[in-house]
């Protein structure tokens, strides 16, 4: 036997007898096998009559395949924590977004009077007085050139009811328009801009401009119609 004989028997003896076993079923490897091994028998009997002959090599029963391990269930992967923080965004946003609408839902307070614009609120100042025949009186800033009063007057039917005067320096003071209230309705004047208005209200509004005059809490409010 040569040495590539050798290794190849080497070979064919890891497959039947190494670790992993898998000559069974190559008919002709175990059959080269049966013959190297023979040959290598043969060379390590001394030569003579009485050799003895060779054994006969055992057939390598065939492997059994290896039973398949359950497959092992993959561990549940974490989600990124970039992925969890724009979840916990995308979370806060559809919050305010319902916040939002909620209050959007919720009707807002309805102007005192619709189609007009509130451009003013007067408070009260200091200097300044009230008509002869009223009582209890308090004057309010200036606005486009108006005086405003308001006062308490009595009268047999109303006693200490609440009055409000709006004057133009162009017009006389028993010109004045004043409105007294009745509750629970506001004390109220309207005033239409025209020729004999003061110069700033004619400067800052068209003439039939309606400019409301209305007593409150807080102050006098100005409102401005829409023509």
């Amino acid at each position: 036997m040569d040495d590539d004989e050798a290794a190849e028997l080497a070979r064919l003896r890891e497959r039947a007898y190494g670790r992993t076993p898998d000559i069974a079923g190559d008919a002709a490897a175990l059959a080269r096998l049966r013959e190297l091994e023979a040959r290598a028998a043969r060379r390590d009997v001394p030569a003579g009559d009485d050799a003895a002959a060779p054994e006969e090599v055992a057939p390598v029963a065939p492997a059994e395949p290896a039973a398949e391990a359950p497959p092992r269930e993959r561990p549940r992967r974490r989600a990124p924590r970039w992925l969890v923080a724009a979840g916990a965004v995308v979370a806060a946003a559809v919050l305010v977004t319902a916040t939002v609408a909620i209050t959007r839902a919720v009707p807002e307070d309805t102007p005192r009077y619709p189609g007009a614009e509130r451009v003013a609120t007067l408070a009260v100042i200091d200097g300044g007085s009230a008509p002869e025949d009223s009582s209890a009186g308090r004057r309010y800033s200036d606005f486009r050139g108006y005086s405003v009063f308001a006062f308490t007057a009595s009268n047999v039917d109303r006693p200490d009811v609440e009055c409000l005067s709006v004057v133009s320096p162009a017009e006389a003071a028993d010109d004045s328009l004043s409105v007294c209230g009745s509750a629970p309705f506001p004390v109220a004047v309207t005033a239409v801009v025209s020729e004999q208005s003061p110069d700033a209200a004619r400067a800052a509004y068209p003439l039939g401009t309606a400019l409301n005059f209305t007593l409150t809490g807080a102050g006098v409010e100005v409102w401005v119609g829409s023509r």
